[in-house]
């Protein structure tokens, strides 16, 4: 809530008040000759004075009812058309490769991705995000929808899973991940076609992140250039973010523990002509990122594919507050006239 005037031009007249309480009127005994020896025996009074000062604070007052005071506020009209996006992220076993150049004891493939997932999410309040994982198998996780933090918490639990899940299976327990240790390209876009397919909008994807190349030898193998191109057919969107560093180095662990930097094997860098082939079918873009910088600018280049309208109005909500202005300079209109006599004096 905010207050001003609405024609405050109006101010200028408070020179009028100004000048009735500066001036002292000269009264009309001044002309006849006992005056000046009437004002030297008189004592002098304050009832000019206030008499002007009523007189001023009555003009002041309607000239500020003049200038119209008004309260309310600008309102802001957002027109927000989001988009509905399914994030389709790969949790192969090549997901532990730390060739994107980031620090700590997780800077491996899997903290970039989920780390840039989380801020293309952070960035975009107006779009529905949903996620789906996969690897062997596929796993749509979590539905389309608008409440981010729901979206950044799954990806939070979803990482710390993966990456217990792999601890256990370094001391010889449990399974390679969640998913297992492929990259089925094809069957995480039909996951997660599923849920962005189904509802119309006015955009929808699907943003396929992979660091690994398809593998076709899967029992379940689903050919992602055809999963695309159905996607397509529905309206539906699909973008292909590689991975992987083809200059890079990872870290190599020996079978008596020690540790050495070797070549990152092409076998699990990801294939950027077939991610070429499957954006193309799907509608989409194919973006490659090799380091964590580059990640992020891939990020960026979504955002631009894939645009947020926005629309903005602007509109004045104010309303006069005239009337009690107007009432104070009555009333005191008012007692000036009856007191006025009382507060006759010599000036």
């Amino acid at each position: 809530m905010s207050w001003r005037l609405a024609q405050p031009w109006w101010l200028l007249a408070l020179a009028l008040p100004a000048l009735v309480l500066v001036l002292r009127l000269r009264r009309g005994g001044a002309g006849f000759g006992a005056y000046p020896i009437a004002s030297l025996a008189l004592a002098r009074s304050r009832g000019p004075f206030l008499l002007r000062l009523l007189a001023a604070t009555v003009l002041a007052l309607l000239v500020v009812a003049l200038a119209r005071p008004q309260s309310g506020a600008t309102v802001i009209d957002r027109d927000h058309t989001g988009r509905d996006l399914m994030l389709c992220i790969d949790l192969s076993l090549s997901m532990q490769v730390d060739d994107l150049g980031g620090s700590g004891p997780d800077a491996d493939r899997l903290a970039a991705v989920f780390a840039a997932a989380k801020r293309f999410v952070e960035r975009r309040p107006n779009d529905r995000f949903g996620l789906t994982f996969f690897a062997n198998d596929a796993l749509a996780s979590c539905p389309l929808t608008a409440d981010h933090a729901t979206v950044i918490e799954f990806l939070e639990r979803t990482e710390a899973m993966q990456r217990e899940l792999w601890s256990d299976a370094s001391r010889g327990e449990g399974q390679q991940g969640m998913l297992g240790d492929g990259t089925n390209l094809g069957l995480g876009i039909g996951a997660a076609l599923k849920w962005v397919g189904a509802i119309p909008s006015q955009g929808r994807a699907i943003v396929l992140i992979t660091d690994g190349r398809d593998s076709a030898q899967l029992p379940n193998w689903v050919d992602p250039v055809i999963a695309a191109r159905h996607a397509l057919a529905k309206q539906v969107r699909v973008h292909c973010v590689g991975v992987g560093n083809p200059r890079g180095t990872m870290t190599f662990r020996q079978a008596d523990g020690r540790t050495h930097r070797v070549a990152v094997p092409t076998r699990l860098l990801p294939d950027p002509a077939r991610l070429d082939e499957i954006a193309n079918a799907g509608g989409g873009v194919a973006l490659m990122a090799d380091n964590d910088q580059a990640l992020d600018r891939v990020i960026a280049r979504l955002d631009e594919i894939e645009p947020t309208t926005r629309q903005v109005r602007q509109r004045d909500d104010y309303a006069d507050h005239v009337t009690p202005w107007l009432i104070a300079a009555a009333v005191l209109a008012a007692l000036l006239l009856v007191v006025e006599p009382r507060l006759r004096g010599v000036a």
